[in-house]
């Protein structure tokens, strides 16, 4: 049994405090809470961290391309450790979702998200589970939401989505823990 937990981000210094990376903040707060380090995995596009819980083997991933081209990574991660769909947890910031909301859903489109895009054109499914964090949306127009998108969390924003990525964090480890999904979208969602 495995689990494959991704964080959808952008690699760099100048995107770590972007709402885009709110993903790799989560995977980072997972691993804190599992002991787990990162290595640079050149061959899979990813920082990759692994770990056990109980019988559960536990792949952390922070794919090295850029947002858009996340499904790279993805598939290249379930092809070497012989994943497929269901093993795969992927945090998502939602700019559908006001700050501190958090969805978890089983499948479904991407929501215009390119991350999620590239996900779904690599591994040809929908049929995967995301963790999505809220971080607000800008007004209604291309540049508005880039320019949200590669912005950084103000103290008040982060303070609200913190506890978001936390429950987030603790909603993926009772899936790997093997608590129904039912069940903790029932807990989680908001």
């Amino acid at each position: 049994m495995k689990k494959i937990v991704v964080g959808l981000g952008n690699i760099g210094a100048k995107y770590a405090h972007n709402r885009h990376n709110v993903g790799f903040m989560a995977v980072d707060e997972l691993a804190a809470r599992l002991q787990a380090n990162f290595s640079l995995k050149q061959n899979l596009h990813a920082f990759v961290a692994s770990t056990h819980i109980e019988e559960e083997k536990v792949y952390l991933v922070k794919p090295t391309t850029m947002m858009n081209d996340s499904g790279i990574a993805v598939k290249a991660v379930l092809n070497y450790f012989g994943g497929d769909v269901n093993d795969l947890i992927v945090f998502v910031d939602d700019i559908d979702r006001d700050y501190g909301q958090l969805r978890i859903k089983k499948s479904g489109a991407s929501g215009g998200h390119n991350g999620l895009k590239s996900i779904v054109s690599q591994i040809a499914s929908q049929e995967f589970l995301r963790i999505r964090i809220g971080t607000g949306r800008p007004a209604h127009n291309p540049q508005a939401v880039i320019k949200h998108v590669l912005g950084d969390f103000s103290p008040l924003q982060l303070e609200l989505v913190q506890p978001e990525i936390d429950n987030g964090v603790s909603a993926a480890l009772d899936i790997i823990n093997g608590t129904a999904l039912n069940v903790v979208t029932n807990r989680y969602n908001n």
